[in-house]
C-alpha cells in the first residue's frame, strides 16, 4: 500500500511538472515571437538574441575579438559605475567565448527600461495556468469517483481491484461467489462540480498573460454583450503600450547599432494574424 502511494504521488508530481512546462513553453514561444530584426548581419542570431533578453533581461551587440565579426552575447556589468549608474565596462560572454569591452566597444540592448527578464512574470503566470488545469483535473475525476469504501481488512484488496475496474471505465465487474457485498459501505462525497468556474479563471489568467505580452486575446469576446468601441480602443490601447515598453528599448539599441557599426539594421513588431482588433468609428458595434 506504500508503495502504491508513493508511486501515485510521483505520477501526480510527474504531472504537474509538465503541465507547468507545457504552459510555460507556450507563453516563452509567443513572447520569443514578438520582434522581428531586419538586417541582421549573418554573424548575428535573432533568436538567441531575444532569448537571452527572455531570460537575462539584457543582451549586447559586440566585435568579436578573433575574427572582428559582429556578434550578439550575453552580458553582465564588469567594472564601476559613472553619474548614471551604467558600468563603464561590461564582459560579453556565451558558451566557449568571454571577452571584456569598454562601454564604447558595445551596445547595450535591454529587454525594458528596467532591464527586467519576462521570464520570472511568465513563471508566474505559467504556475497559476497549471494550477488551475490540475484542479480542473482533479474535480473532473471527483465527479467519475466521487465515493468512499468501507470494508472489512480481509477484503480491502478484493475491493480495490473491483474499484480499479470500475475506474479503468469496464462495462461489467464480475465478483465471485464469496464476495460479501454486505460488508462493504459505499459513501457518496458528492464533490461540487467547477470545471466551468475553472475554465472560466484560467481564460482569464491565459488573457492577462497575453496582455502583458502585448498580445491581443480578445478578453470580451466570451461576453453575451457586443463589444462597444471605447472597450476595444482602450484595450489596444493598453496593449500598444505593454508592448511598446519593449520595442522602444530595442529600437534604441539599433539606433545606436547603426552608427555605431554603419549598418541598417531595423527591429519592428512582427506581423502576426488575428492579434489585433480593427480601431472602430464612433457607433460602430463590433460582435
Amino acid at each position: 500500500m506504500a508503495k502504491d502511494l508513493f508511486m501515485k504521488m510521483m505520477r501526480n508530481d510527474n504531472v504537474n511538472v509538465k503541465t507547468f512546462l507545457d504552459y510555460y513553453e507556450r507563453l516563452k514561444i509567443l513572447a520569443l515571437s514578438r520582434f522581428e530584426w531586419v538586417n541582421l548581419p549573418p554573424t548575428c542570431n535573432e533568436r538567441f538574441l531575444e532569448r537571452v533578453l527572455f531570460e537575462n533581461g539584457v543582451a549586447c551587440f559586440c566585435k568579436h575579438k578573433v575574427n572582428d565579426g559582429l556578434i550578439n552575447l550575453r552580458v553582465t556589468p564588469s567594472a564601476e559605475m559613472n553619474v548614471y549608474e551604467e558600468s563603464v565596462g561590461y564582459t560579453a560572454y556565451s558558451v566557449g567565448y568571454s571577452e571584456y569591452y569598454e562601454s564604447d566597444e558595445i551596445v547595450i540592448v535591454r529587454n525594458n527600461y528596467l532591464s527586467r527578464c519576462t521570464e520570472e512574470t511568465i513563471s508566474l503566470f505559467a504556475w497559476r495556468l497549471a494550477e488551475l488545469e490540475r484542479t480542473t483535473d482533479i474535480n473532473i475525476t471527483a465527479q467519475k469517483t466521487p465515493v468512499i469504501i468501507r470494508c472489512n481488512e480481509k477484503e480491502r484488496l478484493t475491493f480495490k481491484n473491483l474499484f480499479n475496474q470500475y475506474d479503468g471505465n469496464a462495462p461489467v465487474i464480475y465478483g465471485t461467489k464469496s464476495l460479501d457485498m454486505d460488508s462493504m459501505k459505499v459513501y457518496k462525497t458528492d464533490a461540487p462540480y467547477l470545471v466551468d468556474k475553472l475554465t472560466e479563471q484560467k481564460r482569464q489568467v491565459w488573457n492577462d498573460a497575453l496582455s502583458f505580452l502585448g498580445i491581443n486575446s480578445n478578453p470580451s469576446a466570451n461576453k453575451r454583450e457586443r463589444l462597444i468601441t471605447d472597450e476595444v480602443n482602450s484595450n489596444n490601447e493598453q496593449l500598444s503600450t505593454m508592448i511598446n515598453a519593449c520595442l522602444s528599448t530595442r529600437q534604441q539599441a539599433v539606433k545606436e547599432l547603426n552608427e555605431k557599426f554603419g549598418l541598417n539594421v531595423e527591429v519592428r513588431l512582427r506581423e502576426l494574424p488575428d492579434t489585433e482588433i480593427p480601431e472602430m468609428k464612433e457607433g460602430e458595434n463590433n460582435e
